[in-house]
């Protein structure tokens, strides 16, 4: 049998270039402006051009599909995507995603109550007692989280719970910036207890995804645009203010 090894090959395998070796990984985008948005067919806005440019800088693509979050969380337990953007973190996440945080903002969780609630809302434990509405699948905070599920109303859309408020059918909705608080505000009565905390941001790589390889070299990329305030520029050319950053 002859001798297939050659040399001359093997180098030119060594020293082929990093675009042949280039791979496109998927990720969702949903409607989020400015933060993330469609023009027509096309991902836009701060965070998936601050994620095309790393990943192009690491000599790889990425293509972006249409999903709601819920989809997109649905999909990464089965490995089907593999990179998902604009996020926060629970410990059930965690078991599936590999984050990276790119900043930090102060969060206020704030209540809204139905024409006809007369109660009183002061702390989590008046909150425990009530009829309360939210997203599913939405994370509102780390206090938020730690309310018994079974007792709260779950829906799909900020549009049903506007609706189930105005009919009395729920008591109280926990929303926030993030979460449309202009449909609520316009309205309704605002509690006075307020929910502030320090929320992180994350984009994150799927545990059963195919990206799990570059995950190192996405985190050392995203944390140097964090220092170097790169990250800055993605936020200022579509006029929205910076997240804050800390580093340990």
């Amino acid at each position: 049998m002859g001798n297939f090894f050659n040399p001359t090959l093997i180098l030119l395998f060594i020293f082929l270039p990093t675009s042949l070796l280039a791979d496109t990984f998927t990720s969702h985008c949903r409607n989020y402006p400015p933060e993330l948005y469609f023009e027509g067919d096309k991902c836009v806005g701060v965070i998936p051009d601050l994620v095309s440019d790393m990943l192009l800088e690491l000599g790889h693509h990425i293509q972006w599909l249409k999903a709601p979050w819920i989809r997109s969380y649905r999909e990464a337990k089965k490995g089907k995507v593999d990179i998902l953007i604009r996020h926060s973190m629970t410990p059930e996440r965690e078991a599936v995603l590999l984050p990276i945080t790119y900043g930090y903002s102060i969060r206020n969780l704030s209540f809204y109550t139905s024409p006809n609630f007369t109660g009183n809302i002061g702390s989590y434990q008046d909150l425990a007692k009530m009829n309360v509405g939210a997203i599913r699948g939405v994370f509102y905070s780390p206090k938020f989280s730690s309310l018994d599920p079974n007792t709260l109303t779950l829906v799909g859309t900020t549009e049903q719970l506007v609706s189930m408020l105005e009919l009395g059918r729920i008591d109280v909705v926990a929303t926030s910036a993030t979460q449309r608080v202009e449909l609520f505000a316009q309205q309704f009565e605002k509690a006075a207890f307020v929910d502030s905390f320090t929320n992180a941001f994350y984009i994150s790589v799927v545990k059963l995804g195919r990206a799990v390889p570059i995950y190192d070299d996405l985190s050392e990329k995203m944390l140097e645009y964090r220092k170097s305030g790169k990250i800055n520029r993605y936020y200022e050319k579509y006029d929205a203010i910076p997240p804050m950053q800390e580093f340990d």
